[in-house]
């Protein structure tokens, strides 16, 4: 499921549009656009997270660079998302704790002690996650500038921020004698 010269695959091609096109909404996102074309943009740039992994497993097409491209992709849209809801008016603490635990999760997933990883994932949570930061992020964009919009946004933010500290501690913890063996590992 090869194409073009460089060698990616559709589906690293997808996980890459996704990159590309959370870097784009941040380049529009100030500016003088519709309304509807952020949303679009946005939206795509979600459903391109969809597209990718249930390809990448229906093809059998999973890679490690594929796996990584993934994994950058989905976090640089976090935090894209994150500096939005900031501009938006959103408390900066809980931005804040959400993205030191995103920055924290990409570099211990990508760290393996004995074939597994040092902090292991679980997709469902992950997933269900990413959905509830980018839709929440979605929802202000729609409904931009108005205070109720925000105080809801905010909440939800703060909600996220709270579950993804707890989840970090217990992965801390329960991954604790992995960290202890990469800390020994020369």
């Amino acid at each position: 499921m090869r194409t073009g010269d460089a060698g990616f695959s559709v589906v690293d091609l997808i996980s890459l549009s996704r990159l590309v096109a959370a870097l784009v909404f941040t380049l529009l996102a100030f500016q003088s656009v519709p309304l509807a074309l952020l949303a679009a943009l946005y939206g795509v740039a979600i459903g391109t997270d969809l597209i990718d992994g249930y390809l990448a497993r229906r093809l059998d097409a999973e890679t490690h660079f594929g796996k990584v491209l993934d994994l950058v992709s989905d976090k640089s849209l976090t935090i894209v998302s994150l500096l939005y809801a900031a501009a938006r008016g959103i408390n900066i603490f809980p931005l804040a704790l959400v993205a030191a635990r995103e920055i924290v999760m990409i570099g211990a997933r990508l760290i393996t002690v004995k074939g597994s990883q040092l902090l292991p994932t679980n997709k469902i949570f992950g997933g269900m996650m990413a959905g509830l930061l980018w839709g929440n992020t979605l929802f202000l964009l729609l409904g931009r500038d108005t205070r109720w919009t925000v105080g809801i946004a905010q909440r939800i933010y703060w909600a996220c921020a709270v579950v993804f500290m707890l989840n970090l501690a217990a992965r801390l913890y329960v991954s604790a004698q992995r960290i202890k063996v990469s800390l020994r590992e020369k």
